[in-house]
């Protein structure tokens, strides 16, 4: 490779690295504003209000620092957790574009960013090899986790009476899908069904904001966890 090469690869890299640090930078402006969705705040997610959305020129640099800071995160937990992070960053940018009136296109474009980022959530924790019972770290992102996708039944339920008649189904899907997806890491991790009702019904005690979900989450969750329990015996 020619000293011309490596110069030109060396500047693109601190180009990068510079591009994402504006992006992040810029986020963390938005950190005090609350959401549209009453009673919730960006930071019972763990961020801040977007200011990046994906239909910007910009938000290839987003979704490149999401990839870099996941690549250096090695522990199956820890990688979870900010892959959570990132699915919670990508509720409020389609909440923030709903919010904007984007275009049909636009709307199910982040409907569907959204929905990768919770399957990414759901892949990284099929990785995680051990129980809550058997790992403090485990337990501790389980609880984290059971308020934050509380939250996002929540939002989601919501934005389904802000969407335009054409969007409507497309959130409704996401909303379900979600769930599932709720349902397939608890259960993954928490195989326990009495201990699993009890992590519920503290968390949830926890999420004062989406109080008419706590029943019907922990029921369909305690659901799939006896119907589990009944195909092993």
């Amino acid at each position: 490779m020619s000293n011309l090469n490596k110069i030109l690869i060396t500047l693109a890299i601190i180009a990068l690295i510079f591009g994402v640090g504006i992006v992040f930078a810029q986020e963390e402006q938005e950190e005090a504003t609350p959401t549209n969705i009453e009673g919730i705040q960006p930071e019972d997610l763990g961020v801040g209000k977007p200011n990046i959305l994906p239909d910007s020129p910009f938000y290839f640099l987003k979704e490149w620092g999401r990839k870099i800071q996941s690549f250096f995160v090695f522990n199956p937990v820890a990688k979870a957790q900010l892959q959570e992070k990132f699915a919670n960053e990508k509720l409020l940018e389609l909440e923030k574009m709903i919010e904007e009136n984007k275009s049909q296109e636009k709307l199910e474009n982040a409907i569907q960013n959204y929905q990768n980022g919770m399957e990414e959530v759901k892949k990284i924790a099929e990785k995680i090899k051990e129980k809550a019972e058997e790992n403090e770290d485990v337990s501790n992102f389980l609880d984290k986790f059971v308020q934050q996708q509380t939250l996002h039944q929540e939002i989601l339920e919501k934005l389904e009476t802000q969407v335009p008649t054409e969007v409507f189904e497309k959130i409704k899907e996401a909303r379900e899908q979600h769930l599932e997806r709720f349902e397939e890491v608890m259960t993954k991790l928490e195989t326990n069904k009495e201990a699993l009702q009890e992590r519920l019904e503290k968390n949830l005690q926890e999420v004062p904001q989406a109080k008419e979900k706590l029943n019907q989450i922990k029921n369909r969750i305690l659901e799939k966890v006896g119907e589990q329990q009944e195909e092993q015996e």
